[in-house]
This record gives structure tokens, C-alpha cells and sequence, in this order.
């Protein structure tokens, strides 16, 4: 973010793919999306980056996150594709 320079910027240290918060949780999400409002609306200093103070509750680590998407997809039907560079 700071080096798109974007006139507003709010970071928040989640898991990617998770920008507000775990699935199922809809109380922390929304005051996340109320929090960003609220700084995207009032503020100042162009450039500026808030970081939201919201933490995520457990270590994060590949594996559990690709285990994650793994249930996601199959709870949704979806098709699981693994992914590879291109040679």
C-alpha cells in the first residue's frame, strides 16, 4: 500500500483472503467494515496508512490455510485445482 500511494489506506494483519475476519463471523466483520468506513471518511493526511488494531486469534501457517480453502471449496461444491509455475 505505501507504494500505490492510494489517498486512503486501512491495513488490517489477517490471514490472506481473510481482510474481515473468519467465515461465520458476522459482529467482527461488520465492526471491521464500520471501522474502515469511519477512517476512509474522516481521514486527513493523503497517504496515510491505519492499522486497524484487530488480531487474529491463532498462528498462521500455510498449511492450515490451504486446508482451510480445501474445506471451502468442497463445502461449496467446487472444483479443487492444484496450482503449479509454469516451466
Amino acid at each position: 500500500m505505501a507504494q500505490v500511494k492510494a489517498p486512503r489506506n486501512v491495513f488490517i494483519n489477517f490471514p490472506l483472503g481473510r481482510p474481515c475476519g473468519k467465515a461465520n463471523d458476522p459482529e467482527l466483520q461488520t465492526q471491521i467494515l464500520k471501522d474502515t468506513l469511519s477512517y476512509l471518511a474522516e481521514a486527513k493526511i493523503p497517504g496515510e496508512i491505519a492499522d486497524l488494531p484487530y488480531e487474529w486469534d491463532e498462528p498462521f501457517d500455510w498449511s492450515c490455510y490451504l486446508r482451510d480453502v480445501e474445506t471451502m471449496l468442497k463445502s461449496e461444491g467446487a472444483e479443487i485445482q492444484e496450482w503449479k509455475p509454469k516451466d
